[in-house]
């Protein structure tokens, strides 16, 4: 492999991985992992967002993770190629959604957001 190869390799950004695309299991609370591989992101997404919805009837509280975690934006949000300022502010906003999910973990709309957040 020639230098300008194996510096193109290493740059290359993970979600252009063709790899990614075939994959045969993924990691899911709610599936099997080879069932999950054959979803798409909008059906995790849609799956996210009718747990939260299905929350925001218990616990108004969870209303501002509507615009961040569970918004539209966030089906095409890259952690990957964010920088560490973004990535460090969704971690804290993923910290703060899952204390507030902890006394309603045992209930499936928190497993549907927490299957959308595994998912993503």
């Amino acid at each position: 492999m020639t230098s300008l190869a194996h510096q193109l390799k290493r740059l290359a950004l993970p979600q252009s991985d063709a790899n990614l695309l075939t994959r045969r299991e993924v990691a899911s609370l709610l599936f099997d992992p080879k069932e999950a591989a054959s979803m798409d992101r909008s059906t995790f997404y849609a799956l996210g967002c009718t747990g939260l919805e299905e929350l925001l009837g218990i616990e108004p509280a969870f209303l501002e993770f509507q615009s961040t975690l569970f918004s539209p934006a966030s089906t095409t949000l890259e952690r990957s190629i964010q920088s560490k300022e973004v990535n460090k502010k969704l971690d804290a906003g993923i910290a703060l959604f899952l204390t507030r999910l902890c006394p309603y973990f045992l209930l499936k709309p928190a497993h549907k957001c927490i299957e959308w957040l595994v998912h993503r």
